[in-house]
């Protein structure tokens, strides 16, 4: 059994000499550019949209081709449930172009994700870090499932988190040097601000509990008047964006997003702390590690490893403070809930490469192996994602038939609920939202977009005038229907 260990020992401290002897000889800004855009760049021409992606190109669809840039407007309905400053700029990006298309949109979330990258390593550099481990620490949030699926998808939780983060970082760098100032305060709120317009006032949260409950515990008094500074520039623009698109009513469905009176039940406490466990692997497992070796208050001693207590504790309190008090939120959470949590634990992870590489190699070098399999994983999804049509590419096919019949007979398509959220985005032309007591009224031609059941019940009701012409969607669940007049 000693030599087994022995031997384990031995191979672990290869795998990690291996690393740090290739991080040595590479260009770190380099290799992290490289490492995003092989896992992204096939995605961003490829990869389909889903439904929640549809949602913010419709958005940013509608803001270029009606002007609809500040209420938001899902084609002609009035969508408001919080702010989609995501939704801007794509609009922004692509009305040079006269259109929003899949790199217009996909290309600020992989921009974000680089973005992302460099501020964990930054962060980790500045806190000691060696470069093999401030890398490494790329490669674990890199590597986490949640990252992977998320890395070009077009919704709000991944530029969300890297923006909260780099709030922190702003607020960590001029902390740690005893320069926080009013200059540092009003940059903090900016980028709070662009926070809060991405998805609501609610993920600040992370922000202002984390450094508050912080503030609070080290006695920093001076800094709170700087808090609510910060928090104030970041409210003014989230207030007047509310004020300005208020209509009696929306104060329900502002309700409803916020999950103070939620339509939708989520997952319990117990389940979503597995799912997550799940999600944010590798990240998590050498985080803990990490955090258990070291310990919230260890005394700083030199060596691998060594960092201030107050950049553990504070960055513990930033990650996890929000995190608890949403996982026991009533109606429960979801795993993207966290995100914000996820850069971090990347951090966490990259300082535990340095305090357990020459401790514990078989831990770090079990976590390597993890991060190798996961990264290996990615790689293949994203290089996978021009071949398997079915897979990645079925939104824009039934896209592009939908196309070619609309031009060949003109007329405006008709849709209800959320139907073909994810194809009508890539249709040119006229769309409009419906009932479907309203589409038994419209005038052809004309064409429409529905569920099965509802276009079986418009067929009875109108059979000499309407006919499907072809199932949508990846298993069929919606027709397309053509009105004749």
């Amino acid at each position: 059994m000693t030599s087994l260990a022995d031997s384990l020992r031995s191979v672990s401290q290869r795998i990690v000499a291996m690393w740090n002897a290739l991080a040595a000889r590479c260009n770190p800004y380099a290799a992290i550019f490289v490492a995003c855009a092989a896992l992204t760049g096939p995605l961003i021409f490829f990869r389909g949209y889903n439904a929640d992606e549809g949602l913010a190109v419709s958005i940013a669809r509608t803001a270029i081709e009606d002007g609809e840039w500040l209420v938001p407007h899902v084609f002609n309905l009035r969508w408001v449930e919080r702010p989609t400053l995501l939704s801007w700029i794509i609009a922004a990006i692509s009305a040079p172009f006269g259109a929003v298309n899949q790199i217009t949109a996909r290309l600020p979330i992989a921009l974000f994700l680089l973005f992302g990258c460099v501020l964990i390593y930054r962060l980790l550099r500045q806190v000691a870090a060696g470069v093999p481990a401030a890398l490494f620490g790329v490669a674990l949030f890199l590597a986490c499932p949640l990252v992977i699926r998320s890395s070009v998808l077009i919704t709000a939780d991944l530029p969300l988190a890297v923006l909260l983060f780099s709030a922190f970082s702003l607020w960590w760098g001029a902390n740690a040097q005893g320069s926080l100032g009013f200059g540092r305060w009003l940059a903090i709120g900016v980028v709070l601000a662009f926070a809060g317009l991405l998805k609501g006032p609610q993920p600040i949260a992370y922000f202002a509990l984390g450094i508050g409950l912080y503030v609070l515990g080290s006695r920093s008094w001076r800094q709170i008047p700087w808090l609510i500074l910060a928090g104030a520039i970041c409210a003014l623009p989230l207030a007047a964006w509310y004020a300005a698109i208020y209509t009696p009513g929306d104060e329900a469905t502002w309700g409803t997003f916020m999950r103070v009176h939620p339509a939708l039940r989520f997952s319990g406490p117990v389940e979503v702390f597995f799912r997550l466990l799940g999600e944010t692997l590798p990240a998590a497992l050498l985080a803990a590690a990490f955090l258990i070796a070291r310990g919230f208050s260890g005394k700083d001693t030199p060596g691998p490893g060594s960092v201030r207590p107050a950049f553990v504790t504070a960055l513990a309190c930033y990650a996890f403070a929000a995190a608890l008090l949403i996982l026991f939120w009533p109606g429960g959470s979801t795993p993207r809930y966290y995100f914000p949590m996820l850069l971090p634990l990347a951090v966490f992870g990259g300082l535990g490469y340095d305090l357990l590489g020459a401790r514990r190699p078989q831990i770090v070098a079990a976590v390597m192996l993890l991060t190798a399999v996961l990264l290996a994983y990615a790689l293949l999804y994203a290089a996978a994602s021009p071949f398997p049509p079915l897979r990645y590419r079925q939104a824009t096919i039934d896209a592009a038939r939908i196309t070619a019949l609309v031009q060949a007979a003109p007329g405006p398509i008709y849709r209800t609920g959320d139907t073909a959220l994810n194809v009508l985005p890539y249709v040119p032309g006229k769309i409009l939202e419906a009932t479907p007591d309203e589409l038994a009224a419209v005038a052809g031609p004309a064409w429409m977009v529905l569920p099965t059941d509802q276009a079986e019940t418009l067929l009875a009701r109108l059979p000499d005038k309407l006919h499907v012409v072809m199932p949508v969607g990846e298993t069929g669940q919606w027709r397309l229907l053509r009105l004749d007049r």
